[in-house]
């Protein structure tokens, strides 16, 4: 290690023996150990870096923003890589930018451009793009928008070996399981291709279930998919480029109070049949809006699609009657009196009266709750048109993870799920929940749009944290089994290795290693993130 250290050191390398115990946690309260931090400033440092530490066999664990909530960060021995000075936008490109610049930031720099990056993780003003694109990162707006991999169009990663790999989409793309990357892509540049297996890991097909746990796989693919979502055990992204749209429209926001179970799924899945896509700026919609509201009406030959062609929902939101106690007094009052609350975004063009808009979800409610018209409590709403309270109630929903953390004792971590279903199974999601967690002592809320919604168990002592765990597992046991995702946007780490194995067997955990074995010999990068090495 002296050795390594001592040849970082001639090369004029920033490097920390002791005083950053700041480099040992993530968010999830998981700690590690490391010899020294090295704060690299270019990419030509990382590979500086990297080759020295693959002849020496040092193993590296890249750090940049630190929010990880599955010990991705935390190292388990060697080197911390800190990349977080990997923090230039090119001023005449601004979708080239570095993995260390901070998310927020960055969206706040190309929408002054009359540019927009609608990726929205809660985490945006501390998680940088490096760590996004190492997660596959997503948020609430990933309802309409997409996760991470939506924008990104190319990447430059450093290879555990030293070899740096430039690529775009369409670049290299998979034929028959196999990767065939030309030299050519490659500095220094190789006569040999670069071959790579697709990873056939049998994980839910991206457009059915929201999914972040292990490699992406699909075949055909694209290479830079390989990247997106590795958790860094293939390589360091030392360079970004991104897909920006045009600048958002301005947004109100609805929420709607389900009064049961039955009546949230019905309304979710419906407002899920409006979801749109985009393509070059573009809103189009991805389903058929009258078959979607087949029995909602007394009038069947009315054109539903004319009707309610202004709806757009950005995101679909979820806040659980459970988080009453950690929200406003006037919001848990409201909750009190339902099954949970619908946080519903609306995009309108920029000038318009977004009143408009706002009168077509209230005939769509009106339509739910004649719907519902046999007895059961309606469903009832809430708008909010001008920007405070726009702001107030995202930052409402924003806080949910803060005010659950300050609640959790000393010694005592949190037992968070991150469980994705497909669409049609949602219910059975929300009744698992019902069924089994502890009541009075966790939360539900989050992604219900896309039939991803956290559960969070806060245990008061270690009894209840090994039972807690054991509901987890059995929960995680059970969204497998229901064909969903045990990672629905916070990647594996170091944390769920467990449950990763439990979702896609040791025959995809092998398929996983492959890949990891052609691109890292030697098992160097991020240490037990996703697989342990063998």
């Amino acid at each position: 290690m002296q050795d390594f250290l001592r040849e970082l050191r001639d090369l004029h390398m920033p490097v920390m023996e002791r005083d950053f115990e700041n480099y040992l946690k993530d968010e999830s309260r998981f700690t590690g150990h490391a010899s020294a931090v090295v704060r690299v400033r270019n990419a030509r440092d990382v590979i500086a870096v990297v080759r020295p530490a693959n002849r020496w066999s040092i193993p590296l664990t890249v750090v940049s923003g630190k929010t990880s909530v599955t010990g991705g960060p935390v190292p388990l021995g060697g080197v911390v890589l800190d990349v977080r000075g990997l923090d230039s936008i090119d001023p005449e490109d601004p979708t080239r930018v570095g993995p260390g610049v901070i998310l927020s930031e960055y969206k706040q720099w190309v929408e002054a451009r009359g540019l927009c990056y609608p990726v929205d993780p809660t985490s945006e003003d501390s998680c940088t793009l490096g760590g996004n694109v190492a997660c596959n990162a997503s948020g609430a707006s990933s309802f309409l928008y997409g996760p991470t991999r939506t924008y990104i169009q190319g990447l430059t990663v450093v290879l555990p070996t030293g070899t740096r790999l430039s690529i775009d989409r369409g670049d290299v793309v998979s034929r028959d399981g196999i990767f065939h990357v030309p030299g050519v892509l490659l500095a220094p540049k190789q006569e040999d291709e670069l071959v790579i297996p697709v990873p056939r890991t049998g994980v839910p097909p991206w457009h059915v279930c929201k999914n972040s746990a292990g490699l992406f796989s699909e075949d055909p693919m694209d290479l830079v998919d390989l990247f997106i979502g590795s958790e860094g055990i293939l390589g360091i992204i030392t360079g970004i480029r991104t897909r920006l749209l045009p600048r958002r429209n301005p947004r109100f926001s609805i929420i709607f109070y389900p009064p049961d179970l039955d009546t949230t799924v019905l309304m979710v899945q419906i407002l899920h049949r409006f979801k749109r896509f985009f393509h070059d700026g573009e809103v189009a919609l991805a389903g058929d809006i009258d078959e979607a509201l087949v029995g909602l009406t007394s009038r069947p030959q009315e054109n539903w699609q004319d009707r309610f062609s202004g709806l757009v929902p950005t995101c679909i939101e979820w806040l659980g009657s459970s988080t009453a106690p950690i929200l406003s007094a006037d919001r848990s009052r409201k909750l009190g009196n339902s099954y949970g609350a619908l946080c519903v975004e609306q995009e309108y063009p920029q000038g318009s009266d977004p009143t408009d808009t706002a009168s077509q979800w209230n005939d769509l409610l009106e339509e739910i709750n004649g719907f519902m018209g046999d007895g059961r409590r309606t469903v009832v709403s809430e708008v909010a048109v001008d920007e405070k309270h726009i702001r107030q109630i995202k930052e409402e929903r924003h806080r949910i993870p803060e005010k659950m953390n300050e609640s959790v004792k000393p010694g005592m971590v949190k037992i968070a799920t991150d469980f994705a279903v497909p669409m049609s199974r949602l219910k059975d999601l929300l009744s698992l929940y019902d069924a089994e967690l502890p009541n009075g002592k966790s939360y539900v809320f989050g992604h219900i749009g896309n039939a991803h919604v956290h559960a969070n168990m806060i245990p008061e002592n270690d009894d209840e944290a090994r039972e807690f765990r054991s509901i987890y597992l059995n929960m995680a046991r059970k969204v497998c089994r229901l064909g969903g995702s045990v990672a629905g946007e916070h990647g594996i780490g170091k944390l769920k290795r467990e449950v990763l194995a439990m979702m896609i067997g040791s025959e995809g955990i092998e398929e996983i290693r492959k890949v990891k074995r052609v691109l890292d010999p030697k098992g160097l990068l991020n240490l037990q993130n996703m697989v342990s090495w063998v």
